[in-house]
């Protein structure tokens, strides 16, 4: 489900600091870093934050064309591993191209709000379930794991749940 994560951020986007304390992204920051380098990645974290608005908007107008998964990955390529802003419509256009969406039919859902009920309703649903960032995700409508977590916490939850591990042998009778 889209989340727009900071909805009050304007168009131009704030400088990190000005939203979030120091201390609170130096922590965030490392532990960000530190699970990313355990799988293999290095983010490129940004100075300013951004509205995601615009970019989740191009990911479902991506949905419709049956390019989401695409254009989700070029998103994320764009922002974590290029550092891009992908607020900015010329950056969408070239992420677009990349995923195969149709760039002026995205533009236009982007500039025409398009997405808007849908996406404003989505945070609202989030907000009712007590999601406040994001990845969010919510096993067996029973445990809510916010943020970036290690892999670990991941296993144990579905244990609880019930779900075996793919390396498990499988019970033979």
């Amino acid at each position: 489900m889209p989340f727009e994560l900071h909805p009050e951020i304007p168009p131009e986007g704030r400088p990190r600091d000005e939203v979030l304390p120091p201390a609170y992204r130096a922590r965030a920051e490392e532990g960000v870093n530190r699970l990313a380098a355990q799988v293999g990645l290095q983010l490129r974290l940004h100075d300013r934050l951004i509205n995601s608005r615009p970019a989740l908007q191009a990911a479902e107008f991506a949905r419709e064309q049956g390019r989401f998964d695409a254009m989700h990955h070029a998103l994320f390529r764009a922002y974590w591993d290029e550092g891009r802003d992908v607020s900015d419509i010329d950056v969408l256009h070239e992420v677009a191209a990349r995923a195969g969406v149709d760039v002026a039919g995205m533009a236009q859902a982007v500039a025409s709000d398009r997405f808007g009920d849908y996406l404003d309703a989505r945070r609202a649903e989030a907000e009712d379930l007590m999601i406040s960032g994001i990845p969010a995700h919510v096993f067996a409508d029973r445990y809510l794991v916010m943020g970036a977590q290690p892999y670990d916490l991941f296993e144990r939850v579905m244990a609880n749940v019930g779900v075996p591990r793919r390396d498990a042998p499988a019970n033979v009778t």
